[in-house]
């Protein structure tokens, strides 16, 4: 049924999942913005030719855009680039926030995707509960790099590489990320901690079309677990606060070209997985919005000018120096961000469609 799938389905998946998110990260732009007294002219999804609108009773004009990817809000002022003339602007403009307030409103949008992550995962948790599994060892796999490394039944690991580890998935993640790396494991044997070394080997997945590491341990049963309403919440907390480090360590890989081809996705890999995800049931749907909605999170809250990022970082700049730095020099960082963006999104999308190759 997958395989079946055609471009345009694909495409609606991609804009049922991504359209909500976006709505979140603008909302909280919006929030903030509204908190701090600034004026909010438009608040739009999607961009180009008007579909739809309306305004409320601030004057704000909610729009439905004919391009549905992506969205933005428009607040007073805030093209201007310098706070100099701030004396100058109209009540309710943008510049008339303190730095302080400007940074809260920039990052409201990252806030919201990452609360919005939180609150379907924890919904996953109290509706359908989660299947745990423990940390410990059941069986290894004959001369796999675990037995090669000493690793043997009943063994609790309880780190890896100095990440503390609750359960196996998390183990699997790591070493799903870690082909032909050396990890330290801190292993829990008879109450005694040993910590051993041991080497992944690489194994080709052609689904994702990467290499994974495989270390060959075999975990016990899972059992499904139901919590209540403050668990859910306190369970995802600790889950989304686990997947972020993994998509940090992604992003690192990336910037730093370590990254393999088929980890590398764009707008194209994005729809093709949500038509996945549509079809496959409610629980990988609302798991892989969650999962679209903190990388959206911390792809806007990279240092990167024209991101809620490379904002923030000129307001804590203006924080410290106590005045905004030189027109000049923000427009050429914003020139200079805007360009390594549009650099960045003709290299994901070369790879996107590379892979059909």
């Amino acid at each position: 049924m997958i395989d079946s799938l055609t471009f345009f389905e694909s495409l609606l998946a991609f804009l049922i999942i991504l359209t909500p998110i976006v709505f979140i990260h603008e909302l909280g732009h919006f929030i903030f913005a509204r908190f701090f007294g600034v004026e909010v002219e438009k608040f739009s999804i999607g961009f180009g030719p008007v579909l739809f609108f309306f305004h409320d009773k601030n004057k704000t004009k909610w729009q439905i855009a004919a391009i549905p990817i992506g969205g933005f809000v428009k607040m007073k002022g805030e093209l201007s680039v310098s706070v100099s003339n701030a004396k100058n602007c109209e009540i309710g403009s943008f510049q008339l926030a303190n730095p302080f307030q400007r940074l809260l409103i920039v990052f409201g949008g990252p806030l919201f995707n990452f609360l919005l992550t939180i609150v379907l995962i924890a919904g996953i948790y109290l509706f359908f509960g989660k299947v745990e599994i423990s940390n410990t060892i059941n069986d290894i796999v004959e001369n796999s790099p675990a037995d090669i490394a000493g690793i043997i039944p009943g063994d609790k690991i309880i780190s890896i590489n100095g990440i503390k580890v609750k359960n196996f998935e998390e183990i699997r993640q790591l070493i799903f990320e870690s082909p032909n790396k050396l990890l330290e494991l801190e292993i829990s044997r008879k109450d005694k901690s040993i910590f051993v070394k041991v080497n992944p080997e690489a194994e080709w997945s052609e689904e994702l079309k990467i290499y994974v590491g495989k270390l060959g341990i075999i975990s016990n049963k899972g059992v499904l677990k139901k919590f209540g309403f403050s668990e859910s919440i306190y369970n995802s907390f600790i889950d989304t606060i686990f997947i972020t480090q993994s998509m940090i360590r992604g992003i690192i890989k990336l910037f730093s070209g370590n990254a393999q081809k088929g980890e590398i996705g764009g707008p194209v890999r994005i729809a093709e997985l949500s038509g996945q995800a549509l079809v496959s049931g409610i629980i990988p749907l609302v798991f892989f919005g969650a999962l679209i909605s903190l990388n959206l999170a911390l792809v806007n809250l990279l240092p990167i000018p024209a991101l809620d990022g490379g904002h923030i970082i000129l307001y804590i700049i203006e924080i410290i120096l106590g005045k905004p730095l030189p027109i000049y020099v923000q427009n050429i960082l914003m020139r200079g961000g805007v360009s390594l963006l549009l650099a960045l999104m003709i290299l994901i999308t070369i790879y996107d469609v590379a892979r059909f190759f």
